[in-house]
């Protein structure tokens, strides 16, 4: 048997520095694919950061398009769900110049022009004087009062697989689906328009009979489900004015700046026309949270134009264009 000549150490060396080459480079790539995935993950936390509609601190209202249709409210500070459905054949006027529509039929009618949900939601905010902040798109059938808290739950979890179901970020979602799972049972309330006062039957041209709800009775109905409490615990002393010349521009706005539990002092017509609204507020009032969530609800600049003597604390300057 012959002996198995020994490798040169000159060979050996050669071989070992190959070795070691070659794991740099492999580690370089892991290290540059670990970097691109880190900077992909970073950026779309960044994103959903930048692109949350909720702080996680206050009032969340959200528009379901399920059946039946129904606006939810969830607010942080007393861990409190509430739940108000609108049972089909429901009469209400849809946004813009649509008229009076089934309830049922406002979301197919915006998917005409590729805006069901958001022209569902501003329906539903115009009518029932409630801001909606968020939106979930969602068919299916949800039976019985017990699996509100399960119902919700489940369309945020729909909402974070499928991103073109809600204008939620991802943030939001997470945060809610954590907080609506500690929320206890006994703290959800579910509202029935159907079965409330403020649901009258009328005849229809044909013979048939449609539900409507009266906008005036269900103010009381909408404060208790959806007051907001930091609006309330800042009492600041509010004014709407109609500077665009709409008949009730004004009205309809403080309708809902008082069923959300804004102070109002004054509700009037501004002397001038204008075409951009305006938030005019005192200096000490322009980094409230009042203020801010008023110009995020009309789309409104903020200034800080008002004396710090003035009756008033925010002024809301609306136009025929903002809200």
């Amino acid at each position: 048997m012959t002996k198995k000549k020994k490798e040169p150490r000159w060979q050996r060396e050669q071989k070992q520095r190959k070795k070691y080459k070659s794991r740099q480079i492999v580690g370089y790539i892991l290290a540059i694919i670990f970097f691109i995935l880190i900077t992909g993950i970073s950026w779309r936390v960044y994103g959903d950061f930048k692109n949350s509609v909720w702080d996680g601190k206050n009032r969340l209202n959200l528009v379901l398009n399920i059946n039946p249709i129904s606006l939810v409210s969830f607010d942080p500070s007393s861990q409190t769900i509430s739940f108000l459905t609108i049972p089909d054949g429901t009469y209400i006027e849809a946004a813009g110049d649509y008229g009076p529509y089934r309830i049922e039929k406002i979301f197919p009618l915006g998917e005409l022009e590729s805006r069901g949900i958001e022209l569902l939601a501003a329906s539903l905010e115009t009518y029932f004087g409630l801001p909606v902040d968020g939106r979930i798109k969602a068919g299916g059938e949800w039976q019985g009062t017990g699996g509100a808290k399960r119902l919700l739950s489940g369309l945020i979890v729909l909402g974070l697989k499928e991103k073109s179901l809600t204008n939620l970020s991802r943030w939001d979602l997470v945060r809610l689906w954590l907080m609506t799972n500690r929320t206890r049972g006994h703290k959800v309330e579910v509202v029935d328009l159907g079965e409330t006062t403020v649901a009258e039957e009328f005849g229809l041209p044909d013979g048939t009979k449609a539900k409507r709800v009266d906008n005036q009775r269900i103010s009381r109905i909408i404060s208790n489900l959806f007051t907001d409490y930091q609006i309330r615990q800042e009492d600041l002393a509010i004014a709407i004015m109609n500077a665009g010349g709409e008949t009730g521009l004004a009205t309809k706005a403080a309708r809902l700046v008082a069923n959300i539990g804004g102070r109002l002092v004054e509700v009037g017509d501004w002397p001038e026309r204008l075409t951009e609204c305006q938030i005019k507020t005192t200096s000490t009032a322009k980094k409230t949270y009042t203020s801010q969530k008023f110009a995020r609800i009309f789309g409104c600049q903020l200034r800080a134009d008002l004396e710090k003597d003035s009756r008033w604390d925010v002024m809301i300057i609306l136009t025929g264009e903002s809200w």
